[in-house]
């Protein structure tokens, strides 16, 4: 450059860029670099922030798809027009009577039983928004708004692929009963209804029921799908095409069949470039064939740690546990830890509501050692105030003697109401919850039954569908709606094997 060129319009001097850097610098080679665009922004730099980026044109999807959700998808829909659905049920063909007569003499007469039933639409919904320059710059998805409303779809879908199964209206009255909570309703009716029963009595008569089997912490076997094979076909004269579970129960599951194959390698007439594992994709029973259906959000039973914050801002506040006892143990004959679960155990508690759970309060601060014969007294209350107040509780515990409870996970074994708690829970006295090991932390459960439309279905009022709200910015917002409940008809021909566990899984 000449020194003419080192002089602004104005005739002063103009400051020489190359001054400011060293020999080696301006003889440094020209490189791609490693930063990215706006990392060069204002910066002197060697070619680096002279490249275009490039952006995959497809876009990598870290959440679920749509076809994971597999209860969901092969729930049969019916289309209702009312937010109040009735039904009728047969309950009795008619008495046992005497149907032997004489010659010439009329029958003795019996009336069929059926049983009025009515189930109630509830409201669900997610909103979203697009800013109107979101909608015109050019993205790798095309349409923002396009894939927001896709993206809303599939969120709220995979919640009421969960919330079908665990959703409880006597725990959040929001919510819809789900499949879990009508199964539990169905057994009661079977010996005399929920009416007038306390939480103990609903308790053991579910637990009692044939249609109920419990795993006690082991890993699913042939012997338990036989099991509700039986109930459902021999006891309740029902019929049977799939067992649903979570992967992870049927992934144990095959492990009880990996070591039963055996191939001998680099022997004469010895198998060659096998094909080593197992694949089950559905299991035969005296009863027939039940096909096995694996869908990872079903009987989800995320666990939580200790410091875990509020799933929401309208969340509640956390319960108080009691300054003096807030757990203890004593012997219970309908205590269920026996000596497969005595052991020591950190029990914490949440409050609930429609919009999610508060923090965790851990209930007990030492390991709670707990005998075979014993059961589990938690003491807490509600919190003072609370701008969304609670409707229920979640009993979180570890699984037995865990290492640390800062490290521990906790799973939510049960959920009780305000109104359970007052009045105690499973036999426990006002203001006290009882844990029995009915439901043992860290398991799953599985459903036997038959996919008919005639015994399990999803009821709409408005399917899965958008609504977009005025404009009044520059900004689009929409709502990605479903009005609906899950049905169980027959809910006593569905049967459900409990706490699924990891007690039997082979040894490496």
């Amino acid at each position: 450059y000449t020194k003419m060129d080192l002089f602004n319009y104005n005739g002063t001097e103009a400051t020489n860029p190359l001054e400011s850097m060293s020999s080696d610098e301006i003889l440094k080679a020209m490189e791609a670099g490693l930063l990215t665009g706006m990392q060069y922004n204002d910066q002197l730099n060697n070619g680096g922030g002279l490249k275009p980026e490039s952006l995959d044109s497809v876009l990598k999807n870290l959440e679920n798809r749509l076809d994971q959700l597999v209860f969901w998808n092969e729930l049969n829909r019916q289309k209702i027009d009312n937010t109040v659905h009735q039904y009728n049920q047969l309950y009795k063909y008619g008495q046992e009577v005497g149907i032997f007569n004489q010659e010439g003499e009329t029958p003795t007469e019996t009336d069929s039983v059926y049983r009025r039933k009515s189930i109630v639409v509830k409201f669900t919904g997610v909103t979203g928004q697009v800013t109107h320059p979101g909608m015109i710059v050019k993205t790798v998805v095309g349409s923002l708004y396009t894939k927001e409303v896709e993206n809303k779809t599939i969120l709220l879908q995979t919640i009421l692929d969960k919330k079908v199964i665990d959703a409880d209206s006597a725990k959040v009255p929001e919510e819809f009963d789900g499949v879990f909570a009508q199964h539990i309703a169905g057994i009661n009716d079977i010996t005399g209804g929920l009416l007038g029963k306390t939480s103990e009595q609903v308790l053991d008569a579910y637990f009692g029921d044939p249609a109920v089997l419990n795993a006690n912490g082991s890993v699913l076997n042939d012997a338990l799908v036989e099991d509700a094979a039986q109930a459902v076909v021999n006891d309740r004269n029902g019929i049977i095409d799939r067992i649903v579970s979570s992967p992870v129960v049927f992934n144990n599951y095959v492990k009880l069949f990996h070591e039963s194959k055996r191939v001998i390698v680099g022997m004469a007439g010895g198998v060659v470039g096998a094909t080593m594992g197992q694949s089950v994709n559905d299991i035969t029973t005296q009863f027939g064939k039940v096909n096995i259906k694996a869908d990872k959000y079903f009987d989800f039973n995320q666990p939580i740690k200790l410091g875990r914050g509020k799933t929401s801002d309208k969340a509640p506040n956390a319960p108080i546990k009691d300054a003096t006892t807030p757990v203890a143990v004593a012997v219970d004959a309908k205590g269920m830890f026996g000596s497969v679960h005595a052991g020591n155990y950190f029990y914490a508690v949440t409050a609930k509501n429609r919009y999610g759970e508060s923090e965790p309060v851990l209930l007990n601060d030492a390991e709670q050692a707990v005998g075979a014969t014993q059961s589990v007294t938690l003491k807490f209350a509600g919190a003072n105030s609370s701008a969304y107040p609670e409707t229920c509780y979640v009993i979180y515990r570890t699984e037995a003697n865990p290492v640390d409870k800062g490290t521990a996970d906790f799973y939510p074994i049960f959920e009780v109401s305000k109104t359970e708690l007052a009045a105690g829970w499973d036999g426990a006295n006002p203001g006290e919850v009882h844990d029995r090991n009915r439901w043992i932390a860290g398991t799953k459960s599985a459903l036997v039954y038959f996919n008919g439309s005639e015994m399990i279905e999803y009821l709409e009022l408005g399917g899965t569908m958008k609504l977009d709200y005025a404009i009044v910015g520059p900004r689009r917002s929409f709502s990605v709606l479903n009005y609906g409940t899950p049905v169980e008809y027959m809910p006593g021909k569905i049967a459900r094997i409990i706490n699924i566990g990891k007690i039997g899984l082979p040894t490496t």
